[in-house]
């Protein structure tokens, strides 16, 4: 699924703000299509997971809105710095989306 998991948790980390537990939460969420516990709680606080309609479980948010949403609260999108970030951003959110639409069948 992803070529380069630990790769993909340095930059959940590195240019969203991720701890490394959560980037690796998100990301297995996004496998297993749900979770259960306390571990999601910081996720769902961030808006990458919502809690489903029966409240036993979190559900992951897909990666297009989970990480843009995460990406602007960070603010001063502006700078050069930023739209670099952002274009890391970008393929991330590409990579993630193959693994969210592999598991749901959506495609």
């Amino acid at each position: 699924m992803i070529r380069d998991e630990t790769s993909v948790v340095e930059r959940l980390v590195t240019y969203l703000g991720l701890s490394e537990d959560e980037a690796r939460t998100y990301i297995r969420a996004l496998k297993e299509g749900s979770l259960r516990g306390a571990g999601a709680k910081s996720l769902l606080a961030r808006g990458m997971v919502i809690r489903s309609a029966d409240e036993k479980v979190y559900l992951p948010v897909h990666p297009r809105l989970a990480l843009s949403n995460l990406f602007r609260s960070r603010g001063d999108r502006m700078s050069p710095e930023m739209r670099e970030k952002r274009k890391l951003v970008d393929k991330l959110t590409l990579e993630l989306i193959l693994v969210y639409e592999r598991r749901s069948g959506a495609r």
